[in-house]
């Protein structure tokens, strides 16, 4: 299965989360809109998890996508310098006793394959690919320099220059990260609401960048 088709059954959920929370507005009676009260707020759980969901199916797809592109990478003329950087911190080769360590993956039968899992065991399997200035370097080690600009050339509609792409994504992955580490509440403790659209429309987005993303890397 492609990372693409792996993407579209991982957002799928998001979907799924908010349309669990309708029903459950509607099965307390509560109606479809209209703020909750502090007794349901637990409702909230399934749009914020929906917004949660959607940016780690971008982050899975990332990984996987640079993972399978690496070795194809290596192989081009000229290498990219960003992946030529991450290589050269991987196996620093100084001295004698850094060459006799390196020298294992440099006679690999497979070399590609051994620097990318070397490059992942180290390196890519630490590194969240959420935000958009993460995006944009993990795609430079592929060769997709300026990633948002070549995106913005293939999304038609309005607030789709590279600055509106990075800053719409930057917004989710904000509110992503106040859902995951300060429980999606304020300083002083006020519960933080949100619209199933909202996480509709996170959903929404991410599906249309990853398209494009992976228009971009496979036509």
């Amino acid at each position: 299965m492609t990372a693409y088709a792996n993407f579209q059954n991982s957002i799928s959920a998001s979907h799924k989360l908010t349309a669990m929370y309708v029903e459950l507005r509607q099965a307390r009676g509560l109606g479809r809109r209209g703020r909750l009260t502090p007794q349901n707020e637990d409702l909230l759980w399934l749009p914020r998890s929906a917004v949660v969901a959607s940016l780690s199916a971008l982050d899975a797809y990332v990984h996987t996508v640079i993972i399978e592109r690496v070795p194809v990478a290596l192989q081009s003329n000229p290498i990219p310098n960003a992946l030529c950087e991450a290589m050269a911190n991987l196996i620093p080769i100084k001295n004698a006793g850094t060459f006799r360590d390196a020298l294992p993956t440099l006679a690999a039968h497979n070399i590609y394959s051994e620097l990318t899992e070397k490059l992942k065991e180290k390196t890519l399997s630490f590194v969240s690919y959420q935000a958009p200035e993460k995006i944009a370097s993990g795609y430079e080690l592929i060769g997709c320099a300026n990633i948002f600009d070549l995106v913005s050339e293939i999304w038609q509609g309005p607030r789709s220059s590279s600055d509106d792409l990075r800053r719409s994504l930057a917004g989710y992955v904000k509110r992503r990260n106040q859902i995951a580490h300060e429980g999606d509440r304020e300083l002083n403790g006020t519960v933080r609401h949100m619209q199933p659209k909202y996480a509709n429309d996170c959903a929404d987005f991410v599906s249309n960048l990853v398209s494009r993303l992976d228009r971009v890397v496979f036509g």
